[in-house]
């Protein structure tokens, strides 16, 4: 997985949990797709990063108020990758980013492979919603990689540049409230009915869940399948609860590290390191941190922000997670080096086509208002608190929205298959938001991989399970052992450590971010 520079990860904090949405990879496919079933749509042959084939290429036009279809207009790109086989299906698979703010466009060459066996009688589709990609991108400045390490660690600058965007923005006449998903989700139908498919099979990680599942909601005759990998429903309330997630996740290295005789002599109570950290950080000391980007060492201050990005981040990937016990020893004797640089390993898609001004209209439509003193209530006592719920609380101030439908957050009832993916210690969207919606789902099957984190579709044998259910729109023949009974990776131990001894070897546990089984599906 490749990786992203340390300046974005701690200077877009705010963020860095939703964004590795599409962090999916493996390899290509091919074929072509005739255009007589494609009724009202005007594609063009055009090229794509990281795919070596000829793509097809188009857009339509969408009125930016749904309500105004008059007024100011919008033009939704999107790129199809055609299907190679003479008999091709009725339907097509619709690929849903994350973040929210990802292009569907940009990651295409990381997902596209994913569906290699199933592109050949099947298109697939990468639309740019709404705010994204090419689609009226949204787009806000990110700090540039010569601009000083200090700025990535000062959350005022961050916000006051937020808020500099949204008025610019709104000054440019775009009308910030409009791109919400509940809206946004009118597009991908427009795109479907343009390419005249009957129905879709969509496939949506992270946010793109959300979005998934609302178009389900409003178009429930149109789906012939879906697959959410990492569930993030309406009626998880973002960001609060991360701070919730976190603490479980931190909870299963901690359990894990406890397990491993080197890990626990480094680190004897990782939470208690965690904590310590935390504290320190209270009161905003200087510290030095080499830059990965340039290997140079910068003085800046620890703020709990930055800690907290900084844990975060190497979570969603259990690779980069297993350094993080050896990380927090390091910083707990003055060394933070190895804690930026774990942080800095985070999926490298998550800076890629993302917009950030998009991502604020939704979290601050959709999440904040519901964000109220019950919520913080309950996420006050955890390790990062209402930190994160108070950043975004400053950046929405003042941010256009327009009320959301009350059905957005009622639970959902989808009868088409639903085949649901979820990681054991995913900071981001453990189990337990999958979970909340299987009474709403009578044909679904949830696959928890109890060791992993953040995104299994390429993961083991992801593909072939999500090849084998959209195939046959069923859950039969599916051996989800790979993923349920895949371990958790080997703890971080630096060169020259004494391998342990069968007395000091502890099995792992399964971490206790992980309160529900793999569920069976209701046939």
């Amino acid at each position: 997985m490749p990786t992203v520079p340390l300046r974005p990860v701690l200077s877009t904090v705010l963020r860095t949990v939703a964004a590795v949405c599409a962090a999916v990879a493996a390899l290509g496919a091919c074929g072509s797709r005739h255009d007589a079933a494609q009724p009202g749509a005007s594609l063009g042959a055009c090229r794509v990063d990281g795919i070596a084939r000829e793509m097809r290429c188009g857009q339509i036009e969408v009125p930016e108020n749904p309500d105004r279809p008059d007024a100011r207009k919008l033009t939704i790109h999107f790129t199809v990758a055609p299907a190679s086989a003479t008999h091709r299906a009725d339907d097509a698979i619709f690929v849903i980013a994350g973040g929210p703010g990802q292009s569907a466009q940009s990651v295409a060459g990381m997902v596209l492979p994913l569906f290699e066996s199933l592109n050949a009688r099947r298109d697939v589709v990468f639309i740019d919603q709404r705010g994204t990609g090419a689609s009226a991108p949204l787009d806000c400045r990110t700090p540039h990689e010569a601009e000083p390490l200090a700025d990535a660690f000062d959350t005022d600058q961050t916000v006051a540049r937020l808020h500099a965007c949204r008025d610019k923005l709104s000054a440019q006449g775009i009308d910030l409230a409009q791109y919400a998903t509940w809206i946004a989700v009118g597009d991908f139908d427009r795109v479907r009915a343009t390419l005249g498919y009957a129905s879709v099979d969509l496939w949506g990680a992270s946010y793109g869940t959300r979005a998934a599942l609302e178009y389900a909601r409003q178009f429930p005759s149109r789906v012939r399948t879906l697959v959410l990998d990492g569930v993030a429903p309406a009626a998880m309330i973002l960001p609060a609860s991360f701070a919730q997630d976190t603490d479980a996740a931190l909870d299963a290295w901690a359990q894990a590290c406890a397990a491993d005789a080197h890990c626990r002599a480094r680190t004897p109570d990782l939470r208690a390191s965690v904590d310590a950290l935390l504290a320190r950080a209270a009161t905003r000391p200087e510290i030095t941190v080499v830059d990965p980007l340039d290997g140079r060492a910068n003085r800046v201050p620890l703020t709990r922000e930055a800690v907290i990005g900084l844990l975060r981040a190497p979570m969603y990937v259990p690779a980069a997670g297993a350094v993080l016990p050896y990380a927090l020893a390091q910083a707990g004797n003055g060394d933070y080096s190895a804690l930026a640089a774990t942080a800095a390993m985070l999926g490298g898609v998550t800076q890629q086509g993302f917009s950030e001004g998009m991502h604020f209209s939704v979290i601050c439509a959709e999440d904040l208002p519901r964000a109220d003193a019950a919520v913080r209530a309950a996420i006050a006592s955890t390790r990062i608190g209402t930190t994160l719920l108070d950043q975004y609380a400053r950046i929405c101030a003042g941010w256009p929205v327009r009320p959301v439908p009350a059905a957005f957050y009622a639970p959902p009832k989808i009868d088409a298959p639903v085949l649901m993916l979820s990681g054991g210690i995913d900071p981001a969207t453990p189990p337990r938001h999958a979970q909340a919606l299987m009474p709403g789902l009578p044909h679904a099957l949830h696959v928890v991989a109890a060791h992993r984190g953040h995104g299994q579709s390429g993961q083991a044998c992801g593909p072939e399970l999500i090849r084998q259910f959209i195939a046959s729109a069923s859950f039969a023949d599916l051996n989800t052992d790979c993923l349920t009974d895949a371990p958790m990776p080997s703890l971080f131990a630096p060169p020259g450590a004494m391998v342990p001894t069968a007395q000091e070897a502890q099995p792992v546990p399964t971490p206790v971010s992980t309160p529900v089984p793999t569920t069976k599906p209701t046939r």
